[in-house]
């Protein structure tokens, strides 16, 4: 007794804090005077330890992956609730936010919060609304416990367990999973009374509560003072890479200056990393091309506006345009700098871009070999600097679409992946299955092409041009005028290569992936040909053809692949208006018909029309038959020489043009989500049965779920994902695409690994249970036939097996795609 006396006397004092705190269930009724009468005032502290203090090797070994696996799969990105993104440090002791990122309805664009750029401090972020969600009172075991907002959402969570009904799912009237449901963000000081109105909210939300060794160590971790470090300190063997990137891109001449603005604008979303150069846990570390007032060799000084073509000076206050640096000349002088991201990867806005060693000569062989003049630089009025055409008419056509497609999908994830993160604006204007193919780039390299686009330059003008506030149907009136003219230009152009000889109407009109690519393949690149796969609000965007065949496919050309970048990335802010989503929105239904048009061009000229009005079925005469109305065609025939089977029906005709496709582009198509590379014969099978699910029954499923196959051996599971493409009348509705269902349409897709960075369902099977389940999902006829194959095959998000579960999918995941995973969103789990 006396040696076991002994031993708890030995026992930290904070530590019998924590206990006691635990043992009352941190429930403490502790208004705001009684905080500050035994705490103090709040102020923001201090957090960040170095890498190799104690409490700085406990936070990155013990407490941040807790974090990263348990509170960021819902606290990432621009959709975080509350604006908590627990994603970083800085994030995590910036707060939260009550007001919506999102917003659909606001007639005003809303002021700039993004981490890392809007505020440097987080006493800036207290002055923007953000209240903590850790104690910024006294530094005392009691108080960062009592004044900490996790510390009690964790502990409402122990207090009160998930609610779980019969049939092993969440009691609908007492949770919201929708995403614009209604947030309750409270601080501590209004956390009682939270508490006492939402019992079952703790966290995590609507889902079970973490295990009693994750719990204690996130709540010694807060009664610590919540220590945390900063960026991973970066290997020696980087600074040489570092160094010859930033002086590449920094160079003197107005050429590569013009080039650096060119690519940073491209790049500026991207995650940038040195092959072969990983941090501590294996992972490439990952950078991003920032603008700095500062050089090479000095610390760097973010330079954040609204949009990457915005004034630099427009983010200093006053009239900064006297202050920044300017060269002999009296331009800006803006400098690229490498800038080491500090956030957890998140796959859900992760573009991976490897710098290579040959990355910067292939960047000098684009734009610096080429002989062209640049006798000045643009500059940085809005309605030139939206407008790339105009910006960046000295840079060759085609060195700048050959820029673009080396990483085609890159350049397509900008609008999947980018700022959107809840993207039903940017991707409810395209269909949930279809193959993309590009146009040669060597037509680009013509003079008549480039005199054309320089003719045309205002026509190509895009929506950002009115900045972050427009109104929206005279905007498409405006806007819809330029297009009809720049694709009136577009068919004279075409019509007289075509007279010429010039251009030929058949497949070899499509890039064959021929050029350059960096890594295995030399000359050949994967990017030549994309498949995307659109759910309600996000989508994903894969390389190759992979599915089965889609109903629609597009064909992009370079003036179309640089306005969906300068439309949806580097000129689309989600803190815009109303006015300004729906212009954008309506203006990319430019751009897929545009496409699609591309793609029809070299079908048999008799069935280009029915192709077309199969896409387009029940389209109403009246505002949605203007908007969508069928843009010019080129009508001159068709080169391919077409079998009578194909020229039977539009149908056979469509068919014949993919088959083609498909041979065109095999030798770039990239395999690895295809189900033929699954080894056992079995289990293929049966996978290739549950693709081939159509109708009705496919409907009942989620857009995404992931399957993971143990093979009983106790290693990592093989994913698997079972994709449902929704079916549509035609996709021309802005506000009710319910009304243009059409499930008895749908289908299935299974691929190889996680294809979707929103899962809906998680199936846990073992390949014996395969067997019959292609039957029983063929067999579903409602929703209570799905929850009860859900009860049979699912993990809910009410299984006390969840957690387990979400590690081991997500270990496989980074084991089968080190550089492009990143952690999944849990804000889409069903609850079915």
């Amino acid at each position: 007794m006396l040696s076991l006396l002994r031993r708890l006397w030995r026992v930290p004092r904070w530590r019998w804090s924590v206990l006691l705190v635990l043992l009352l269930g941190g429930c403490s009724a502790v208004a705001l005077q009684q905080l500050d009468a035994r705490f103090g005032t709040p102020s923001p502290h201090n957090r960040e330890v170095s890498h190799d203090s104690f409490a700085g090797r406990q936070w990155e070994s013990e407490v941040k992956p807790v974090i990263e696996t348990r509170c960021v799969v819902c606290h990432g990105c621009y959709d975080a609730p509350c604006q908590l993104k627990m994603s970083s440090a800085a994030g995590i002791d910036r707060g939260m936010n009550p007001a919506p990122v999102y917003d659909g309805t606001r007639l005003l664009a809303a002021n700039l919060t993004r981490m890392f750029e809007d505020a440097d401090t987080t006493e800036k972020w207290r002055n923007m609304n953000f209240s903590p969600v850790l104690n910024e009172r006294v530094d005392s075991p009691e108080a960062n416990l009592e004044g900490s907002t996790l510390f009690r959402a964790l502990s409402q969570k122990r207090k009160v367990p998930l609610p779980v009904t019969d049939e092993g799912l969440l009691p609908e009237d007492r949770f919201d999973l929708s995403l614009n449901r209604s947030q309750v963000c409270a601080p501590v000081e209004r956390y009682d009374d939270f508490a006492e109105d939402h019992p079952d909210w703790g966290m995590p939300y609507a889902l079970p509560q973490i295990s009693d060794e994750e719990h204690r160590t996130l709540v010694n971790w807060l009664a610590q003072g919540s220590l945390m470090t900063g960026p991973i300190p970066l290997p020696k063997s980087l600074a040489p890479r570092l160094q010859k990137v930033e002086a590449f891109l920094n160079g003197d001449s107005l050429k590569q200056r013009l080039m650096t603005r060119y690519i940073y604008e491209h790049l500026f979303l991207t995650h940038l990393y040195f092959p072969g150069i990983n941090g501590p846990d294996g992972r490439p570390i990952f950078f991003k091309l920032v603008r700095s007032s500062t050089p090479p060799g000095e610390p760097l000084q973010r330079i954040s506006t609204r949009r990457p073509y915005d004034a630099p000076y427009t983010a200093y206050p006053g009239d900064a345009r006297l202050t920044m640096p300017h060269d002999d000349a009296g331009r800006p002088r803006v400098y690229y700098r490498l800038w080491q991201e500090r956030a957890t990867i998140l796959a859900k806005n992760h573009l991976p871009y490897s710098l290579s060693e040959a990355r910067l000569e292939r960047w000098k062989a684009l734009f610096l070999t080429p002989q062209y003049a640049v006798d000045d630089l643009p500059d940085y009025d809005l309605k030139t600097a939206s407008n790339p055409f105009l910006t960046f008419e000295a840079i060759p056509a085609e060195s700048r679409y050959r820029f673009m497609l080396d990483e085609a999908q890159n350049t397509i994830m900008g609008f999947i992946k980018g700022p959107v993160c809840r993207g039903q604006v940017a991707v409810d204007v395209i269909n949930d299955h279809f193959w993309v193919g590009f146009t040669d780039p060597d037509l680009f390299s013509r003079p008549e092409v480039e005199r054309t686009l320089a003719r045309e330059g205002k026509n190509l003008s895009l929506p950002a041009a009115q900045s972050s506030n427009a109104l929206p149907i005279s905007s498409w009136i405006k806007f819809e005028g330029k297009q009809t003219a720049y694709l009136e230009a577009k068919q004279a152009l075409m019509t007289k290569a075509y007279a010429d000889g010039n251009l030929r109407l058949d497949t070899r009109v499509m890039w064959d992936g021929s050029g350059w690519a960096d890594g295995p393949g030399g000359e050949h690149n994967p990017n030549a040909a994309l498949t995307i796969y659109r759910h309600f609000d996000n989508a994903a965007v894969m390389k190759g053809l992979v599915g089965s065949t889609p109903k629609t496919a597009w064909i992009i050309d370079y003036p179309m692949l640089e306005r969906i970048h300068y439309l949806l990335v580097a000129g689309f802010d989600v803190y815009g208006n109303l006015g300004h989503q729906l212009i954008t929105r309506l203006y990319m239904d430019f751009l897929r018909m545009e496409g699609e048009s591309n793609f029809l061009a070299l079908l048999p000229a008799g069935e280009r029309q029915a192709v077309h009005d199969s896409w387009y079925r029940d389209v109403g005469s009246g505002l949605e038959g203007l908007l969508f109305k069928k843009p010019p065609q080129f009508d001159a025939p068709s080169g391919i020489v077409w079998t009578p089977e194909e020229l039977s029906s539009p149908e056979q005709a469509r068919l014949g043009l993919m088959t083609r496709m498909h041979q065109r582009l095999a030798p770039e198509l990239e395999q690895g989500r295809s189900l033929s590379n699954v080894k056992n014969t079995f289990v293929r099978h049966e996978l290739e049965a549950l693709s081939a699910v159509r109708g009705f029954a496919a409907s009942l499923m989620p857009e995404v779920t992931i399957i993971a196959l143990d093979g009983g051996d106790g290693g990592s599971p093989q994913l698997f994902s079972v994709l449902r493409n929704s079916a549509h009348a035609n996709i021309t509705s802005l506000f009710d695409e319910a009304a243009n269902r059409r499930p008895q349409e749908d289908s299935l897709d299974v691929l190889r690994g996680v294809a979707g960075d929103y899962p809906n369902a998680f199936w846990h099977l073992t390949p014996e249970r395969l067997d019959g389940l292609a039957e029983r999902v063929a067999a579903l006829e409602d929703e209570d036939d799905y929850r009860a194959l859900m009860a049979d095959v699912g993990i809910r998000r009410t299984d006390p097996r969840f957690w387990e579960f979400s590690d081991s999918v997500l270990r496989a995941n980074y084991a089968d795609r080190p550089v492009e995973s990143g952690l999944l969103d849990y804000n889409r789990l069903q609850n079915r």
